[in-house]
């Protein structure tokens, strides 16, 4: 992939991703999401990917469909803590289509108020999804005990509260302060010629000198959480869970983020990790099991075990979990195993624009140039080949404290 950047005048980054593809995939990025929602009308910056395609200053909610059936492959928009995507993917020869458009609906919406009254009942219902989900529970309660100001405490999706709050002069005036070309990340994948691109852009999007203040949180690392255990009790289940996690060292180098994925591998993340092995094969105790690290580059980081199994085994689980974690790893085969499988997945050219989009955003959310996404898969494969069993196992010992682990039990009453 060849990678330019472009900066323009007004703060409006121009970046695009050249790869050989009969296809095009662009992405308009705000550079604002849930962690800015006001305390009384959580979601708002969620409605914002709702409403997009519900009408703008020249185009229909009809017209949109139909834009959309005849041109689009692929589309949608999504709301993380700190930003807002609204991508779309065509055949390459509608790449002009595509800029026109996307940037309609990015800054040109008109949030119709009877359609913010008909989604909101919609956005209510993801709300209330998520609440009847038990996985989904456990994971808020864990978030909840780990972190106490940090935005990663918070729902992916608002409060039915603060939803039912928003206006739509609520969704235009934060539109007016956010969605400005100093606060957008435009992004192209494909076989693009990045001059073009910056042509199109600039017949759409205006000059606008506004300027943004972001905020930042601390990410609370050396915080205890709340509290160690959380139980969760609910009628009529014939299965628990139990989810174990901890706030992880936050790292933004390439070398540490190597040496994460051989530990969540060898620990959690794959059919043949120390905890499926003998939590699974060995003892039987559990179907799905599954973990690993998640991160927010500017927020934080956390490790989590999740674990399905009976309520009478919850306890057992438990005990043998945080066993396994702070087991010294000093098995060399399976160490040599997992490098040789690390080594084959980060030789593989991606497959998807998307995920050539993705090594471009990751580089955005680390804070380092974007041109750092060209040869990443190959850097990635001389990490690997440099990683010593001694040095993931120092990672294991550090990052590893009792006194962090939060343990959340979803049971039957």
């Amino acid at each position: 992939m060849k990678v330019r950047e472009t900066v323009r005048e007004d703060g409006l980054r121009i970046i695009s991703g050249r790869v050989p593809s009969k296809k095009v995939y662009l992405n308009l990025i705000a550079g604002v999401g849930l962690a800015y929602d006001p305390e009384n009308k959580k979601g708002l910056f969620h409605y914002f990917e709702h409403m997009a395609f519900k009408g703008t200053e020249k185009r229909s909610i009809e017209d949109i469909g139909s834009f959309t059936r005849r041109n689009l492959l692929d589309g949608n928009a999504s709301t993380k803590k700190l930003t807002t995507s609204y991508y779309v993917e065509a055949v390459s020869r509608k790449f002009s289509l595509l800029c026109e458009y996307l940037c309609d609906i990015y800054f040109h919406s008109v949030f119709p108020k009877s359609e913010i009254e008909r989604e909101k009942e919609v956005i209510l219902n993801e709300i209330a999804r998520d609440n009847d989900d038990d996985h989904y529970r456990a994971y808020f309660a864990l978030w909840e005990q780990l972190w106490t100001q940090n935005p990663l405490r918070a729902s992916e999706v608002g409060s039915p509260e603060g939803v039912k709050n928003v206006s739509r002069d609520d969704l235009l005036s934060a539109r007016e302060h956010w969605y400005v070309p100093s606060n957008t990340v435009a992004l192209a994948i494909g076989r693009i010629d990045h001059d073009d691109f910056v042509a199109e852009l600039g017949r759409h999007i205006p000059i606008d000198s506004a300027a943004i203040e972001h905020r930042t949180w601390n990410d609370e690392y050396g915080a205890l959480p709340q509290k160690p255990e959380v139980i969760i009790e609910l009628p009529e289940r014939e299965k628990a869970i139990f989810l174990l996690g901890f706030k992880f060292p936050f790292y933004n180098d390439e070398k540490t983020a190597v040496l994460t994925k051989f530990l969540q591998f060898l620990l959690v993340c794959r059919p043949t990790s120390r905890l499926w092995n003998e939590v699974r094969e060995k003892r039987g105790l559990s179907y799905a099991l599954n973990g690993g690290v998640c991160c927010d580059y500017q927020l934080g980081h956390y490790f989590h075990v999740y674990v399905e199994t009976f309520p009478q085994r919850v306890e057992e689980v438990q005990e043998l979990v945080k066993g396994l974690l702070m087991k010294p790893l000093d098995d060399s085969d399976e160490f040599e195993e997992m490098k040789e499988w690390l080594y084959d997945w980060y030789t593989l050219n991606p497959e998807t624009l998307d995920e050539w989009s993705a090594f471009i955003v990751d580089a955005l959310n680390r804070g380092v140039s974007p041109k750092t996404a060209e040869r990443y898969l190959s850097r990635m494969s001389k990490l690997i080949s440099s990683v010593s069993l001694d040095e993931v196992e120092d990672l294991r010992r550090l990052s590893m404290n009792p006194e962090q682990f939060v343990s959340v039990i979803v049971r039957p009453t």
